[in-house]
């Protein structure tokens, strides 16, 4: 792939994780994640940004080290889906969009909770 497909990737991902900080129900997590590998192919200076906030740099590391998701994140997340349920509830959005959501929700919920918490020393 072209370095320049890589930025654009690393640009919109790590936007998408800015919006996901702000907005309760968008991830953040995963879009940090896919921006920094991105990045990491097209832009060795995008990386280094990415790299260089403490919030970011401690996810991937934490991923790098065996797909390890911290408990504060973990918490983060639930809580963010939480209040885009209560939202998605209070707005009265259809029941089944409310479901579609909740689905979704839960399977990513399942998937942050059943990741290690601390990277394992073998």
């Amino acid at each position: 792939m072209k370095r320049w497909i890589y930025k654009l990737i690393a640009v919109i991902s790590l936007g998408m994780a800015v919006l996901g900080i702000i907005l309760p129900g968008l991830p953040a997590t995963e879009f940090i994640l896919l921006a920094a590998w991105a990045a990491a192919k097209g832009s060795p200076r995008i990386h280094s940004w990415i790299m260089s906030w403490s919030y970011c740099r401690e996810i991937v590391e934490n991923w790098q080290n065996g797909k390890v998701v911290s408990r504060k994140n973990k918490i983060h997340s639930a809580l963010s889906m939480t209040a885009c349920f209560v939202i998605l509830l209070i707005a009265g959005v259809p029941q089944t969009f409310v479901i579609i959501a909740l689905l979704g929700m839960l399977v990513g919920s399942y998937f942050i909770w059943i990741r290690p918490e601390l990277p394992s020393h073998q």
